[in-house]
C-alpha cells in the first residue's frame, strides 16, 4: 500500500467529509497505478457502499482480498454489500471470516450480528443476539455494537433491552438521530410517552435531520393525533350543556325551564375551563417544530380540518343549547343530538379503520 501518494490521500479527505463520488474517482486514478493496493481497494469498496452501488463495491472488495486474503476491512465491506445488495446468507458468511481474522474487534461482531438478522438461515436470531452482546463486551462505546443489540432485542419482543441499547448509544453520541428517532418509535410503539413527549421527541430529531421524511411522517401523525383530541372537549361541552341546561331530565333532577341565569353562566365558565386546561395539557410542551407541524398538518390532512371544524361545531351547539332561556325542551334535545351524533360518528368510524390497518 502507498500511504504517500498524493492520488490517495486526496481521495481519503473526500471520504472524510462525504463526497463519495469524487472519492472514488480519486481511488480509481489510485489504482490505475497501484493495482495491488489492497487498502486502496477496500477504500473503494466502501466508496461504493455509500454511494449505493453494491455490485461495484462487491467487486472492489474481491480486488481487495486478491491482493491480501487477510484484509478484514474488505471481508466487512463484502459483506456490507452483500447484504444491502440482496445476498444475506453470502453476507453472514463474509462477516465470520473477518471476526476469525480479528476476533476482538466490536465492528466485525456487529456486521456479523446484521448479516445473520438479515437472513436467519444463516443463523438464529439468538445467535445474532448473542454477536450483538459480544460487541458491546469488546467495546462499551461503540456505537454499532449497542445499534445491532437494539435490533436483535426489538425483533425478538425484549423492549426493555432494546431501549436501554438505545439510551446507552445516546449517551456515547447524543446527537445521533437515528437513535433518537428510533427511540420515539419505540416509545410510540410500547405506548411508553404520551403525545405531546412523542411530538417533542421527533420534533427535536427532525431538527437534527429535516430532510428525514420518515421523522416528518411520525411527527404529523402525532400533531394529528393531538389536533383529534379537541373534539373530546366539544363532547365534554355537549355533556356539561345537557346536564346544567336540563336537556334529559331523569328521577327528582330539577325540570323547569328555562334554566336559572347564574346556573348557565356557571356552565359556560366550566366550557370554558375545559378548552384551557385541555388545551394547557396538550400544547403547553409542545417545541416550535411541532407548532409548525400542526400548521403542515392543517394544511395538507383534511381530516385534521374536518377534526378542528367539528370540536368548534360541538362546543358553538354546546353554547347555544346553555347561554340563551330556552323554554321548549324538544329544541335543546335537538341541538345537542346534532352536536353529538356527527361527532361521535366520525370518531368511531376513523377507530375502525385504524384498527383495520
Amino acid at each position: 500500500m502507498s500511504t504517500t501518494s498524493p492520488t490517495l490521500a486526496r481521495a481519503l479527505a473526500l471520504m472524510e467529509v462525504g463526497r463519495y463520488e469524487q472519492a472514488r474517482e480519486q481511488l480509481g486514478r489510485h489504482l490505475a497505478e497501484e493495482p495491488d493496493d489492497s487498502y486502496a481497494w477496500e477504500r473503494l469498496a466502501g466508496c461504493c457502499n455509500d454511494l449505493g452501488d453494491f455490485m461495484g463495491a462487491r467487486e472492489a472488495a474481491r480486488e481487495a482480498l486478491r491482493a491480501d486474503p487477510d484484509n478484514a476491512d474488505a471481508h466487512l465491506q463484502r459483506s456490507e454489500a452483500l447484504r444491502s445488495g440482496g445476498l444475506p446468507y453470502d453476507a453472514a458468511d463474509a462477516a465470520r471470516e473477518a471476526v476469525r481474522l480479528r476476533p476482538e474487534n466490536a465492528r466485525c461482531r456487529f456486521m456479523l450480528s446484521m448479516a445473520i438478522r438479515s437472513y436467519p438461515g444463516g443463523g438464529s436470531l439468538q445467535e445474532a443476539y448473542d454477536v450483538a452482546l459480544e460487541a458491546v463486551r469488546l467495546d462499551p462505546d461503540y456505537v454499532g455494537g449497542h445499534f445491532a443489540l437494539y435490533l436483535v432485542a426489538r425483533d425478538t419482543d425484549r423492549e426493555d433491552i432494546a431501549e436501554q441499547a438505545l439510551l446507552q448509544a445516546l449517551r456515547i453520541d447524543p446527537g445521533n438521530v437515528y437513535a433518537r428517532g428510533e427511540l420515539a418509535k419505540l416509545k410510540e410503539r410500547t405506548k411508553g410517552a404520551k403525545l405531546p413527549e412523542l411530538a417533542k421527541e421527533y420534533s427535536e430529531t427532525l431538527s437534527l435531520r429535516p430532510d428525514n421524511d420518515d421523522i416528518a411522517r411520525r411527527l404529523y401523525s402525532v400533531v394529528y393525533r393531538l389536533i383529534q383530541r379537541t373534539r373530546w372537549f366539544a363532547l365534554l361541552c355537549l355533556l356539561i350543556a345537557a346536564l346544567f341546561a336540563r336537556v334529559f331530565p331523569t328521577g327528582d333532577d330539577p325540570t323547569a325551564l328555562p334554566v336559572p341565569l347564574g346556573t348557565r353562566l356557571y356552565a359556560i365558565s366550566l366550557m370554558g375551563l375545559v378548552w384551557v386546561v385541555g388545551a394547557w395539557r396538550i400544547y403547553r410542551k409542545l417545541p416550535q417544530g411541532a407548532r409548525t407541524g400542526m400548521r403542515a398538518v392543517l394544511r395538507r390532512i383534511g381530516w385534521s380540518r374536518l377534526a378542528v371544524a367539528q370540536a368548534l361545531w360541538g362546543t358553538s351547539l354546546a353554547v347555544l343549547v346553555t347561554a340563551p332561556p330556552w323554554t321548549e325542551r324538544g329544541w335543546l334535545q335537538a341541538l345537542v343530538l346534532v352536536g353529538a351524533v356527527p361527532l361521535v360518528l366520525t370518531m368511531w368510524v376513523q377507530r375502525a379503520f385504524i384498527s383495520a390497518d
